[in-house]
């Protein structure tokens, strides 16, 4: 037993020796390892360093060939030009030319697309239009004629200025008014349309544009403006008529106006552009074609 004492304590004696000497090579290898990683930042540098160098070369590269390659091509377009004797500088001079007249197209697409002078136009359009529709709606005597009258274009809708404010057509009520202000906003988009040379059919279909005018099928059936009932209802009729007869000889002859009408007025002007009568048996669809093909 003294003996494995002793081995033991010449063991513990061993180990106090080593143990300076191992903590010695801990902090000589962490120091080794903190010089590695310092020469490893410095070697990623210089790696980023010529990976930049390298973009920059490719980039240059490419500018040079992208120059080659429009040389070649403005090369090949002086060859097939025709001699002129002074060739280089009559094809200098075609290609100034055709130069100059490129920049002014792109002048041109630019002033058309200019945000600024689009809205320019649409505002100019727009006062246009209300100039006309006002001049219509006093001609027929509408309901909040008296000051301005437009487009809202935000809401497809009509608006009329009043000292009270802004009246929209559904507040101004009747079917009467309502029936002249669309007649009247159809009339003048379609003047504009027109004299403006804009693409839009030079063409305008109205069905019964008096329809609220006539108390019933008899009086429908005859068109005679004596069955309608009241003086102002009569003359709110010939006053629609009237302006559309104006507007057509306004236009004429790249306008045309067609009215299917209940109305069938005894003036001479009204009877010169009637077209059709149907009535009496006679109708858009002929009675013998319905019987044709009743079975």
């Amino acid at each position: 037993m003294q003996q494995t004492l002793n081995a033991l304590r010449g063991q513990l004696t061993s180990v106090r020796t080593v143990r300076p000497r191992r903590e010695q090579t801990l902090r000589d290898l962490a120091d080794q390892a903190d010089t590695a990683r310092e020469e490893l930042r410095g070697v990623e540098g210089a790696l980023n360093s010529l990976a930049e160098l390298e973009t920059g070369r490719n980039r240059f590269r490419s500018q040079a060939e992208e120059q080659a390659f429009l040389r070649g091509r403005i090369d090949a377009h002086l060859s097939q030009l025709p001699d002129t004797g002074d060739s280089y500088e009559g094809s200098l001079l075609q290609l100034r030319a055709a130069a100059a007249f490129a920049q002014a197209q792109v002048d041109d697409l630019e002033v058309e697309l200019d945000t600024e002078a689009v809205q320019d136009r649409f505002d100019h359009a727009l006062s246009y239009i209300s100039a006309d529709m006002t001049a219509y709606a006093q001609a027929l005597k509408l309901e909040h004629s008296q000051r301005s009258i437009r487009l809202d274009v935000r809401k497809l809708t009509v608006l009329a200025d009043s000292d009270d404010g802004i009246v929209p057509l559904l507040r101004i009520g009747s079917g009467e008014n309502w029936v002249g202000y669309h007649l009247v906003a159809h009339l003048a988009l379609h003047r504009y349309f027109t004299l403006h040379q804009r693409p839009v059919p030079r063409l305008l279909l109205l069905n019964q544009v008096t329809q609220p005018f006539y108390p019933s099928e008899v009086a429908k059936d005859s068109g005679n403006p004596d069955l309608i009932r009241s003086d102002a209802d009569r003359n709110t009729v010939r006053g629609m008529f009237e302006l559309m007869y104006r507007f057509t000889n306004d236009l004429a002859p790249n306008f045309q106006l067609i009215v299917s009408d209940h109305a069938n007025l005894p003036d001479q002007w009204y009877q010169d552009c009637v077209r059709h009568n149907w009535r009496n048996g006679e109708a858009l669809v002929p009675q013998a074609w319905i019987d044709e093909h009743a079975g």
